[in-house]
């Protein structure tokens, strides 16, 4: 046998062999000492003093978790999410990462945080994800600040609110984080219940349209096809609506079938549409006078009414109109 084998096997034994240190480790662990159960899991978990060991780790992380040992609830929480040491259980994850979260520990709060805003290993709840968010954001958490612009944003689970979008955005933004760049360039040029700033919404835009940013495409799309902050071009809006269209954007989706509509009288993007997701006058009311004269839908005056009032609600003036000579016509059959 040469040398080189010999100290390798001399080795793997020695690790085989727990230090004097790791056994009075095991022996306090034993005794019931919370923290050297901790420490004693921690060694084996990185194979300091013995051999790596998850599901001895596991099982010393699990004890001293449940005797409310903060840390060990973190790892324990980790170690079932991820199937280490032990069958992945998500539920459990979930359990031990709230356990630690209320007692402060950071990771399981952003975890708490992430769990309940996707549905993982727990009913999904985003006014319970919101609040844990909150607490993250507050301590300068990107990610935590991003999804409460874009909560704010979108008006899910609370009523819209872009001044405080804008709010969450600007604390990420700060942080360089590029889709909350994308989000405040779209409130800032979005003419709604934030003061417009064109130059600022250009210049957010530029790292995320070079990533290829959705959001990012659209915001660009709309101050080319309005001519806001920069010089208007159509034809050239409709290129950047195709490519955030191409990745799901429903606002950009909507823009596209307004232009087909407009162009070629298709309404195929209209019906490939979730009817929810319309949020433009001009939609509803091409939606309004389809229903109305039945050319490329079937003729219902009830559907069109609808249409013409969603999109008089938005301020379209022809909407309004078409709701007045509906009601006009609907006044003349009762005098007959």
């Amino acid at each position: 046998m040469n040398i080189k084998k010999s100290f390798l096997i001399i080795a793997f034994i020695g690790l085989m062999i727990p230090t004097a240190d790791a056994q009075g480790l095991l022996q306090k662990a034993k005794s019931g000492n919370v923290r050297s159960m901790y420490e004693l899991a921690n060694q084996y978990y990185n194979g300091i003093g013995m051999l790596q060991s998850y599901k001895d780790a596991f099982v010393w992380y699990k004890q001293a978790a449940d005797k409310n040992n903060v840390e060990s609830q973190y790892k324990t929480a980790y170690m079932y999410e991820n199937g280490l040491g032990t069958t992945q259980n998500l539920t459990n994850a979930f359990n031990y990462y709230l356990k630690a979260a209320e007692r402060g520990n950071e990771k399981s709060q952003m975890k708490v945080a992430t769990m309940f805003d996707q549905g993982i290993g727990t009913t999904k709840s985003l006014a319970r994800a919101m609040l844990w968010y909150r607490v993250c954001a507050e301590r300068n958490e990107v990610y935590a600040q991003r999804r409460l612009g874009d909560m704010y944003l979108e008006g899910n689970p609370v009523e819209q609110n872009l001044q405080e979008a804008a709010y969450w955005y600007e604390k990420a933004v700060a942080q360089n984080d590029t889709p909350s760049m994308a989000c405040l360039a779209y409130i800032l040029s979005c003419n709604q219940s934030v003061k417009p700033d064109y130059e600022r919404a250009l210049s957010l835009i530029d790292i995320p349209l070079r990533n290829n940013d959705p959001i990012a495409q659209f915001t660009y799309a709309e101050m080319l096809y309005y001519g806001n902050g920069i010089e208007k071009d159509p034809q050239k809006a409709m290129q950047y609506y195709n490519l955030a269209g191409e990745q799901g954007l429903s606002l950009a989706k909507e823009m596209n079938a307004i232009y087909r509509y407009n162009k070629y009288q298709d309404m195929s993007g209209f019906l490939d549409m979730d009817i929810k997701k319309i949020t433009r006058a001009e939609s509803w009311l091409i939606l309004g006078k389809e229903y109305e004269y039945g050319i490329n839908l079937k003729q219902d005056s009830k559907e069109a009414e609808k249409c013409y009032r969603k999109a008089a609600e938005l301020g379209n003036v022809e909407a309004i109109n078409q709701l007045s000579l509906l009601e006009a016509v609907r006044l003349s059959k009762k005098r007959r």
